[in-house]
């Protein structure tokens, strides 16, 4: 097909289209009209198409446990025909609370322990899938050596939330090395401030997701006293909390959602160093920082099981009642999920 830019109706050496002066219409004429026609009419629909589709979103901060949302955000898009996939991303766990609560959210990635007692609470809604397995630090100042140092020194650990899975590493952590749990001082901490903190001396320490942990230690701030496979191996992380709204109303698109989780988790876990640099925006650190974590050791983080089973959700809630932020297992506890999604979308991407 002969195209007609804008460039060639300017130029001297081609004859030019006159119109509205012409009685009878040359075929390029003719040609012209019926390409602009269309084109037209093409750019009309796509633009319709565009404006129709609906955008939902998708909570997160700045953590490794979301990289699954960054591989789905940079490669799987095209998977939703009905919706555009957006994050939003915040800086204090409180935040991602008050927006879903508003309505804002669809749904989050967010604390295991949190996500349990917001729908303890009365939250509308329910845990759909693990973000991933273990994948946290347990990073000293280096004025402990090892982390018995900690004993009657009134430490003061910082975790990105009470009700995170991180406050209840740190409980284990200090029960393996004998340290009584009344000897620190536990404080909630927005993650990306932690290492200035440590950095001014406020802080003693930090269990975090990571790789904040391992930029703290790149940057010279503290040691890696522990990584969490060590204190308890394959232990439930994030989680993928989503509104009952979203779940009876969009099923469709939430299982969507999951099938390109899914098949993001199992890119992660086969191509870590391509799926770090898709990270770096998610986890505020350099994609050789993060590919270390994904790696060395192979257990540090896994996103192969999705699948937040009964097992799992009693595992923690018994941790949280033997630290004290649960006074008990509520009886409802198998209504916390709805693992129909997650288990379809592993069917498909095993």
């Amino acid at each position: 097909m002969f195209l007609i830019t804008n460039n060639t109706l300017k130029d001297k050496n081609v004859p030019q289209l006159r119109l509205a002066t012409c009685k009878r219409p040359s075929i390029y004429s003719l040609l012209l009209l019926i390409t602009l026609v269309i084109f037209n009419g093409c750019t009309q629909q796509e633009q319709t198409s565009s404006s129709n589709k609906e955008t939902i979103n998708i909570g997160r901060l700045i953590c490794g446990g979301h990289l699954s949302l960054a591989v789905v955000e940079n490669k799987y898009q095209q998977d939703f025909p009905d919706f555009t996939l957006k994050t939003v991303q915040n800086h204090d766990w409180n935040d991602v609370v008050q927006d879903m609560k508003s309505g804002k959210l669809a749904g989050t990635f967010i604390l295991s322990p949190l996500a349990m007692q917001l729908i303890r609470q009365g939250m509308d809604a329910k845990i759909v899938m693990m973000a991933d397995r273990n994948g946290n630090g347990f990073i000293l100042s280096k004025q402990y050596k090892s982390i018995e140092d900690l004993k009657g020194k009134k430490a003061i650990i910082a975790v990105p939330h009470l009700y995170s899975q991180h406050h209840v590493l740190l409980y284990l952590s200090l029960k393996q090395h004998d340290v009584p749990y009344s000897d620190v001082t536990v404080v909630a901490m927005p993650p990306r401030d932690m290492i200035t903190s440590l950095s001014r001396g406020e802080i003693d320490g930090f269990v975090v997701g990571e790789p904040e942990g391992n930029r703290s230690v790149s940057l010279g701030k503290g040691w890696m006293a522990a990584i969490s496979p060590q204190i308890w191996e394959n232990h439930m992380d994030h989680v993928f909390l989503a509104s009952n709204t979203f779940i009876k109303e969009h099923p469709q698109q939430l299982q969507e959602l999951m099938n390109s989780l899914k098949k993001a988790g199992n890119y992660i876990e086969k191509h870590p160093h391509e799926a770090a640099i898709m990270g770096e925006d998610y986890t505020g650190a350099n994609a050789q920082i993060f590919e270390q974590v994904l790696t060395t050791p192979a257990n540090w983080i896994d996103y192969s099981d999705m699948i937040p089973s009964d097992a799992h959700i009693q595992a923690m809630a018994k941790e949280m009642v033997t630290m004290g932020l649960w006074k008990d297992i509520p009886d409802n506890l198998n209504t916390y999920t709805d693992t129909r999604f997650i288990q379809k979308a592993t069917a498909r991407h095993p």
